[in-house]
C-alpha cells in the first residue's frame, strides 16, 4: 500500500501522545494506517517547537516541515495565500459569532510589523486557518485535527476558493482508533487498543470501539 501524507495539528499529536507521555502511540497508530505525518511551518514556528518531544520528531525526519515555497510558489500564489487568508479567517469570525458559539475570535487586526506568519494569538485559530489553506493549495486529502471548528473552516474554503471536486477529509485521534479496529489485518491488538484510548482519556469511547473491533475479527 502506498503511504499517504497527512496534515497534522498541535491538538491531535498532544491527544493521541498523552501530551508527550506516549510518542509512541503516535508512530504506532500512524504506521498502521500507513500515514506519513507533515506538518505548516507557523504550526511548528509556533506550537509544535514549544515542546522538545515533538521537536524531536522533526530532528527525526518523522515529522516533516513543509516548506512555504512549496505551496507557494510564486508572488502571485503568496499574494493569492495572503487574500484568502483574511477571507476566510473574517467568514470563520463571523460564522462563530452568528452561531452565538461558546468560541469566539477576534478581529484579525495585524500591527506594524506583524503578519499572518510571525503573529500567534492563543485560540485564535491563526494556525487553522493556515492548515486548510495549505491543504487546498496542494490538494492533501487528509488533515488529522481534534478541533471540530476546523470543519466549519473547510467548507469556507471549498465555497470561496472555488476547489472544484477536491475533498478534504478531516479526522480526530478516536476516529482513526476505529479505523483501526475496522481492519482485519491491523497489527495493533484489542487490547492496544484500549490501552491507546485510556492514554487519550477517550475511556467513553472503548465499548464502541470494541464493538467495532468485533465485528470485524473472529475470536
Amino acid at each position: 500500500m502506498r503511504r499517504t501524507e497527512v496534515i497534522v495539528d498541535t491538538c491531535f499529536l498532544q491527544k493521541l501522545s498523552s501530551e508527550g507521555k506516549a510518542i509512541d502511540n503516535i508512530k504506532k497508530v500512524l504506521a498502521e494506517l500507513e500515514y506519513i505525518p507533515v506538518t505548516h511551518p507557523y504550526i511548528y514556528e509556533h506550537e509544535l517547537s514549544l515542546h522538545s518531544y515533538f521537536v524531536r520528531l522533526v530532528e527525526e525526519k518523522y515529522i516533516r516541515v513543509i516548506q512555504y515555497n512549496e505551496f507557494q510558489k510564486d508572488a502571485i500564489d503568496k499574494q493569492s495565500y495572503e487574500a484568502y487568508y483574511g477571507v476566510l479567517y473574517e467568514d470563520m469570525r463571523l460564522a462563530l459569532e452568528a452561531m452565538n458559539s461558546l468560541k469566539q475570535v477576534e478581529k484579525l487586526c495585524l500591527h506594524k510589523g506583524q503578519t499572518i506568519y510571525n503573529t500567534h494569538k492563543q485560540g485564535s485559530s491563526m494556525g487553522d486557518v493556515h492548515m486548510i489553506l495549505m491543504a487546498s493549495y496542494l490538494q492533501m486529502p487528509i488533515l488529522l485535527a481534534e478541533d471540530s471548528d476546523i470543519e466549519m473552516l473547510r467548507d469556507i474554503a471549498k465555497r470561496r476558493m472555488r476547489l472544484g471536486q477536491y475533498s478534504l477529509q478531516i479526522l480526530n485521534g478516536t476516529q482513526l482508533i476505529e479505523e483501526i479496529a475496522k481492519k482485519q489485518n491491523t497489527s495493533i491488538s484489542v487490547k492496544e487498543i484500549e490501552s491507546i484510548l485510556k492514554a487519550m482519556r477517550k475511556r467513553d469511547a472503548i465499548s464502541s470501539i470494541k464493538a467495532v473491533w468485533r465485528e470485524n475479527h473472529t475470536v
